[in-house]
């Protein structure tokens, strides 16, 4: 699926690119340079939907060619969803914004008219314009959807992953369902808080279950959450371990009175649980996941 990305200068739309789609984190994104022209990047969102990410640089010289016979069919045919990023904290660009989102969205009409339309505002943390104050300005425009967002207030992979999760097709759902299934049954057995498989890539849950018994928040948002930065030890431990031509399928460290437990399913994903420390028994359970290790694999193809 094509997901064109658009907005002015500066508004924060390759940070938002790869806070979603790699699992970066706001130091890692604070201080990317202006994309030239357009960057097409191929992503496996969530390790289940395919999509092409059109990120528009959004300089004058740039944005005037978008909208030139030359560009215009190639840049806005054949999209899926589009996302204009609106930044929220220069109320002085918002007129010129305006102006630029309406051609696109003229574009969008002609060479993609079934395409579903966003707008979300960002660095809302450092906002001028309100997000009521937005709805009301484009209420009568053909956008689904408007939301703020910001990287450092940890509410942009959300909204951004909302968007997508809408698009996903009734066999990945189906898949996420049979997933959420197993792993449920798993958290009962194993009496573990939670357990989630996640694509590496992004950091980001395909499926999990929450133990409501052991989490004082049962409606904690794990499947908006990245914890990419969770695999680096399995990673680690891997190229350890194969250094010294063994071989290593799972990591395991102690934070406060639980165990993180990573155990690697393929080079795509992972499956990584919460296990409190008094119930965890790591060679019987290592040998239970091993067990059923393809059949979790089977509903991930």
């Amino acid at each position: 699926m094509k997901v064109l990305i658009m907005g002015l200068r500066s508004a924060g739309k390759t940070s938002l690119v790869k806070h979603v789609f790699e699992g970066k984190e706001w130091e890692d994104v604070k201080d990317l340079k202006p994309t030239e022209f357009v960057s097409t990047v191929e992503y496996k969102f969530r390790g289940l939907l395919e999509v092409t990410i059109f990120d528009a640089g959004g300089q004058k010289q740039f944005i005037y060619q978008y909208f030139t016979d030359q560009w215009s069919s190639r840049i806005f045919s054949k999209v899926g969803v589009f996302i204009w990023v609106l930044d929220s904290s220069d109320k002085s660009t918002f007129k010129e914004a305006t102006v630029e989102l309406k051609k696109a969205m003229d574009n969008l009409t002609q060479y993609s008219p079934e395409c579903r339309k966003f707008i979300v505002a960002s660095k809302y943390d450092e906002h001028t314009m309100s997000l009521k104050a937005l709805r009301k300005y484009f209420a009568t425009w053909d956008i689904e959807e408007i939301s703020a967002t910001s990287i450092p207030m940890g509410i942009a992979r959300e909204i951004v992953c909302t968007i997508l999760d809408g698009t996903m097709s009734p066999q990945d759902r189906l898949k996420v369902d049979q997933l959420q299934k197993f792993l449920k049954v798993f958290n009962r057995k194993e009496n573990a808080s939670a357990t989630m498989i996640i694509n590496k890539a992004d950091g980001l849950e395909i499926a999990g279950s929450i133990n409501v018994k052991h989490l004082l928040k049962p409606k904690l948002k794990l499947k908006y959450l990245s914890i990419k930065s969770f695999i680096e030890p399995l990673d680690i431990a891997k190229k350890i371990f194969a250094a010294k031509e063994e071989q290593a399928d799972f990591a395991l460290y102690q934070i406060g009175n639980n165990f993180i437990l990573l155990y690697d399913l393929t080079d795509e994903f992972a499956l990584f649980s919460i296990i409190p420390y008094r119930n965890f028994k790591v060679g019987d359970l290592m040998g239970r996941l091993r067990a059923v290790r393809e059949k979790i694999i089977q509903n991930l193809d």
